[in-house]
């Protein structure tokens, strides 16, 4: 099983969608206000969800990436972060929730794979993950 966490800056009605969409193959998908306080920091709680195991996370915040305390986190707490891409994250809510579960099966493959990790989430199906390490 899987657990999706939609940062603070992702649409909730994404998550509550997706969440019905898999939820049936045993995953399940939260946004942060469900699961955190709203005013939860990124470290803390990358690290909960690090002790928890198998966890991806969503957003659109890529400063997360880059900053050296929220970076370090993800990394040593076995989550994985995807970032929507400039292109997906520009896109209508809809667009954006196709541009996800397009890529849904290979999100449970790349989380199955590795270990932890930062990458883009891209626009189109066909496109792979970039890797943002």
């Amino acid at each position: 099983m899987v657990e999706v966490l939609f940062d603070h800056n992702m649409p909730p009605v994404i998550a509550r969608s997706l969440d019905e969409l898999i939820r049936p193959d045993g995953h399940e998908v939260w946004p942060l206000r469900k699961k955190f306080d709203p005013k939860i920091s990124d470290v803390d709680y990358f690290t909960t969800l690090g002790k928890e195991g198998n966890w991806i996370v969503i957003s659109k915040d890529r400063n997360n990436a880059r900053r050296g305390p929220e970076r370090r986190a993800i990394l040593q707490s076995g989550v994985l972060a995807f970032y929507l891409s400039k292109a997906v994250s520009t896109q209508t809510i809809n667009e954006q929730a196709a541009s996800i579960i397009w890529q849904w099966d290979k999100l449970l493959l790349q989380r199955k794979t590795n270990q932890n990790g930062l990458f883009e989430l891209p626009v189109g199906k066909r496109t792979k993950f970039k890797s943002l390490v």
